[in-house]
């Protein structure tokens, strides 16, 4: 069975996973240690088990998530120290002809100590053609409703992305309104986003003004990748730019990356010990001349990872 639209790992209230991610983003864990397993199944089964300590704040957390197929169904019990989730997917309810479907979920997320914490929340995926919807909604314990819709299409090279939350009940009011638009092609990309300053509280439409505009440029040549992104602030009025290139030297992923606006130096690698585990390894260096942050021991910050799929 394949794992339906609405239990994809990356966030709901999320833009998704593109380029200038890869190369400004990830594997930047500086000063925390993660140990990540993950197994899979023949029918579609995972169990993902996942650890990590902050080094910095003297703080650990551990969650772990079990997924597995049920006749149409797919179900989902995820864990952490606040609490755990239960997803349910139900699998296609309608079909849209022969280029589109709909399909319907539900899922609670509990509280550590008390059920009357849960947030509950039903929804439905439609998939038509180039254009997946999703809309939620969700009653959390403050007894408010809110409605969650993300609009995903893609046409050739375009990909453009809209999420909108509302608060419908206790005072309607906006919280979340998102966008990417990305043009996409072999050696480069383009990416324009607008992202919601403190996107979990409501207010009114004029405060959408205080977001953040982002753009984002990548550019392949060869084994090489380079990325720049300039954001502006508009609550702040502040300008900040990073700059990162990735590359492959031997087996071993290498890449940097420069915040151009507090002046310092980001490096990750990422390789493998053997067929079944990998490892990340990166650090963060000032350029303004001061010395780096002691971590506990260690003359600099450190952030490890080791991964494997069993």
């Amino acid at each position: 069975m394949t794992t339906p639209e609405s239990l994809n790992p990356a966030p709901l209230t999320g833009l998704g996973d593109y380029s200038y991610k890869k190369v400004l983003e990830d594997d930047y864990s500086t000063g925390k240690l993660n140990l990540k397993f993950k197994g899979n199944t023949k029918s579609s089964g995972i169990a993902n088990y996942k650890g990590w300590l902050d080094m910095s704040k003297q703080q650990s957390q551990q969650e772990t998530k079990f997924q597995f197929p049920y006749k149409n169904y797919f179900l989902q019990i995820a864990t952490r120290e606040d609490g755990a989730k239960v997803h349910i997917d139900f699998g296609e309810v309608a079909k849209l002809g022969n280029n589109g479907s709909v399909n319907l979920f539900a899922n609670a997320k509990l509280g550590s100590s008390h059920l009357s914490q849960a947030v509950i929340r039903f929804g439905g995926v439609t998939q038509w053609r180039s254009i997946t919807h999703h809309l939620r909604f969700e009653y959390n314990p403050a007894n408010a409703v809110s409605t969650l819709s993300r609009a995903f299409w893609k046409n050739k090279d375009w990909v453009v992305v809209a999420a909108e939350d509302f608060q419908v009940t206790n005072g309607f009011g906006v919280k979340r309104l998102d966008l990417i638009v990305g043009y996409l092609s072999q050696n480069y990309d383009i990416f324009f986003r607008h992202l919601t300053e403190a996107p979990n509280k409501k207010k009114e439409f004029s405060q959408l003004k205080n977001g953040r505009l982002i753009l984002d440029f990548v550019y392949r040549k060869n084994k090489y990748t380079f990325g720049l992104e300039t954001e502006y602030n508009l609550a702040k009025s502040q300008l900040n730019a990073l700059v990162g290139a990735s590359t492959k030297i031997e087996k071993v992923d290498v890449k940097a990356r420069i915040n151009v606006t507090q002046q310092r130096l980001g490096l990750s690698g990422k390789g493998k010990l053997n067929d079944r585990f990998n490892w990340a390894l990166s650090t963060e260096l000032p350029l303004d001349g001061s010395l780096p942050n002691k971590q506990g021991f260690l003359p600099l910050p450190i952030g490890f990872t080791l991964d494997t799929s069993l």
